[in-house]
């Protein structure tokens, strides 16, 4: 089984490493890979840089072995695009059972995504209940026509909920509250807040919203 939680983690905080945890307890998983957004398309550019957002999350995940950080989308060319490091992923393992692990307000912003319609054909959605999201009644029926209430053995082409909700921690959050002077080491690794500081980061309020 290969587990993949993809994100921009500017910065990686409590709340990503608190649902990659529990996507491989759900699933079995010995490991879930922390796939980094490299160049991500759809949002604004990150405030902090591809190398500094790769140091921090390599040093979160350093605390503990089932967590490992994952460059494929930092080597890949061009802006990053799921369906893309799916399909890196599935060029080296071909008949592996694959997993994405999303939450619902990425769910629910799916149809948004570079040939959405192709991602059940290259892998399984595990989606997590984020605090305050539901599902968009559009993205409902696409859940009931692809749902599973176990986890399947088969390589792609199904959706699974996760009982366990994600911590109700945004990385928008992180960087206005450091915007602002105020505390962030109940929200973020030790490792992180450190390079944080040392580095100077995130000094300047950025409205982009992200997880």
């Amino acid at each position: 089984m290969i587990c993949l939680f993809g994100g921009t983690f500017d910065p990686v905080h409590n709340g990503h490493l608190h649902a990659a945890r529990a996507a491989a307890d759900a699933l079995g998983a010995d490991e879930v890979r922390m796939v980094l957004a490299a160049r991500p398309h759809h949002k604004d550019q990150p405030s902090a840089s591809i190398g500094q957002r790769w140091e921090m999350l390599h040093s979160a995940c350093e605390a503990d072995v089932r967590l490992v950080a994952d460059d494929t989308e930092m080597r890949l060319s061009g802006p990053s695009y799921t369906v893309d490091t799916l399909a890196e992923v599935r060029a080296r393992h071909a008949q592996e059972t694959v997993f994405w692990v999303i939450g619902t307000d990425t769910f629910r912003d799916l149809r948004s995504w570079y040939r959405w319609q192709d991602l059940l054909d290259l892998t399984h959605l595990a989606v997590l209940q984020r605090p305050r999201s539901t599902f968009d009644p559009d993205m409902q029926s696409v859940y009931e026509q692809f749902r599973v209430d176990d986890v399947p053995q088969s390589r792609a082409g199904s959706i699974l909920r996760l009982q366990t909700a994600m911590l109700d921690i945004s990385a928008t959050e992180v960087r206005q509250l450091i915007a602002a002077g105020a505390s962030v080491e109940h929200l973020l690794p030790d490792v992180v807040c450190t390079y944080i500081r040392t580095h100077g980061l995130y000094l300047e309020a950025n409205e982009r919203a992200e997880d």
